[in-house]
Formats: C-alpha cells, structure tokens, sequence
C-alpha cells in the first residue's frame, strides 16, 4: 500500500513540473504572423498555425488588441513561435521593443514593412509572406531583417531598413522609424 501511494505521489509531481496542468495544445492559438498598425486604435491582423483565415481585433492598445482576438477565437493566443510581424513604419522602436519584451516573440522574427499590412495578411496569408520574406533576403532584395538586428538599429540610429512586400509579390527594401 505504501509503495502504490508513492507511485502516485511522484506521478503527480512528475505531471506538475512537466506543465500538463497549462491546458491542452488545442486549447491555445499559436501565432505565426501579425500585422500592427496604430491610428487612433491598434489594429491587429493575425495569422495563426491552426487556422487558414487570419483574424482583426482592434484596441485602445496592443495589449487590448489581443485580449479581443483571444475573445474572436476562443483561445490565449500564444506568441513565443512568431515567424513575421508587419509593421506600419509608425513608431516601430516601441512596437518592436513591446513584441520582444511582453509578446516574448522569438528573436529570429522576420520584421517587414507594409502601408497596408492586415490587408496584405488577408490577401496572401501568412505562410506565403514568410516565404516571400525568406526568398527576398536570399536573392539580396532585401536586408537581414529578423527583430534583433532591425531593434538594435533603430536604437542606435533611430532607423533601419527592413524588408518591403507588395501583394503583387514583389519584394524591396525600406526604411522603419
């Protein structure tokens, strides 16, 4: 008897240190791209792994912008896997520095510019804008542009160029602020 409540004390820690009680992987939304544009709202434009659509949520901020995608899809929409984030040109030190800080969005994140990015989400998705991205710094068309380098850029001149997609599927260089 005492060997069998043994057991199924160290079954449960063994099943509280391995985080089984986090929730099932079917139960999250794992982000595979975002779009960010801040008006007077920030709008959010979403592509996630277990979903073809993309997904728009609006807020007061980033962090409100979220909670409302989390309430469109019904899940926490997890971030540490993001492959892509567009971004507006319009204060992309704060952005940036906000996604690798609070998003605790890999390091390695592709950054791209785009007038129009949850419009360029919509049209081409995620999957296909990563490749493009990819292929674009490949061929020389466009810089290194993961978060890391584009961050420590804008810190020490206050710009830097990132890679510029089109829908038509042209790729190009720009400059971020």
């Amino acid at each position: 008897m005492k060997k069998i409540n043994c057991l199924a004390a160290a079954a449960a820690i063994l099943l509280g240190l391995t985080g089984c009680e986090q929730g099932r992987i079917q139960e999250k939304g794992y982000l595979r791209a975002a779009a960010v544009t801040e008006n007077n709202d920030t709008f959010l434009t979403l592509g996630l792994f277990s979903q073809e659509k993309t997904v728009t949520a609006s807020g007061e901020n980033i962090a409100s912008a979220r909670d409302s995608a989390e309430l469109m899809t019904g899940q926490e929409i997890f971030t540490g896997y993001t492959e892509l984030l567009i971004v507006d040109g319009e204060d992309c030190r704060e952005i940036l520095g906000y996604m690798l800080n609070e998003w605790r969005v890999s390091p390695s994140c592709m950054v791209v510019y785009s007038s129009n990015g949850s419009a360029l989400m919509k049209e081409l998705g995620a999957e296909q804008l990563i490749g493009m991205t990819e292929q674009a710094v490949k061929q020389g068309r466009a810089p290194k542009c993961d978060l890391i380098t584009v961050l420590t850029e804008l810190c020490s001149s206050g710009s830097a160029e990132v890679a510029e997609l089109a829908p038509d599927g042209s790729a190009g260089s720009h400059v971020i602020y």
